[in-house]
């Protein structure tokens, strides 16, 4: 059995591309919200599997995790809200300055009941 000599190290950005890609880290998201008020709800029904209503939840996550969190998002969406040729999702807390993993956006959503 050949061992691998050369290997790059994934960092946790790439990992989640691979994992799901930008347009199901916007389902998870939503679902995150989904249930929570009125903006839960919009969102769950509008769902991420809608190409063109998309760009339109993305706008209203963004607001709100800004709003809400202190929580900056870029949510990249690719050509038509497809996810393709799409942009790896970033996330950043204003208070602090520190870049956010997706998973930790999630996990404070869920822990504030937005």
């Amino acid at each position: 059995m050949k061992t691998m000599t050369n290997y790059r190290t994934l960092e946790m950005e790439e990992l989640e591309i691979v994992s799901g890609g930008t347009v199901t880290e916007l389902d998870e998201l939503i679902s995150a919200i989904e249930g929570n008020g009125f903006f839960g709800d919009i969102c769950g029904k509008l769902g991420g599997h809608l190409p063109c209503a998309n760009g339109l939840v993305a706008a209203l996550i963004k607001e709100v995790l800004e709003d809400s969190l202190g929580i900056r998002a870029n949510i990249s969406l690719g050509f038509g809200g497809t996810g393709l040729g799409s942009d790896p999702n970033t996330y950043l807390d204003i208070r602090t300055g520190k870049s956010l993993t997706h998973a930790e956006v999630i996990s404070r959503i869920r822990s504030c009941g937005i």
